[in-house]
């Protein structure tokens, strides 16, 4: 049986806690491009976090680049937890997926709708080589998308789905 982790969208998820949970299954995750977004994530958001205190010149910035410099730089650059163990883990054992179970609250959707937005237009920003991080691969977006459909999914009600997808970027 695989133990039932917190949120990994806490951080997105601005809501109180004291709401009834959901289980949330993640099947067949593919542990190296999960690896892969999360560091991808982690530089995106390191980025942000330090445009948003070090640039001077506001005016020569797109708005919508500056709203997600104040969004992802300064409201959600903290450091969060991250319920990683699992996947670390079955990294060091050479697995090439894990499956995952969350408790979360109906309300986690929401957080997932602002995530799946927030990284579409950081993605293009990445894209126009307007930020020194590379935007996500196709397998990442692939893979993003399947990850928050299924809260989405199951929350409504509906039973898990399998990722069907490579397990890497290569396709492999």
């Amino acid at each position: 049986m695989t133990p039932k982790q917190p949120s990994p969208l806490g951080r997105y998820d601005d809501s109180p806690d004291d709401q009834p949970t959901h289980e949330v299954r993640l099947l067949n995750v593919p542990v190296r491009v999960l690896a892969a977004g999360r560091q991808q994530h982690d530089e995106l958001m390191h980025e942000f976090a330090v445009l948003a205190v070090a640039l001077e010149d506001r005016s020569s910035v797109p708005a919508r680049m500056l709203e997600l410099i104040d969004t992802l730089g300064t409201r959600y650059g903290r450091a969060a937890d991250r319920p990683d163990s699992a996947v670390d883990e079955a990294i060091a054992r050479g697995a090439d997926s894990v499956d995952l179970v969350y408790e979360v609250p109906a309300h986690v959707v929401e957080a997932a709708d602002a995530l799946e937005q927030i990284m579409n237009e950081a993605d293009e920003f990445c894209q126009r080589e307007q930020m020194l991080t590379l935007g996500r691969s196709e397998v990442q977006q692939r893979f993003a998308q399947w990850y928050l459909d299924e809260f989405r999914r199951q929350i409504e009600g509906e039973p898990p789905r399998p990722w069907d997808g490579p397990y890497d970027d290569t396709g492999g």
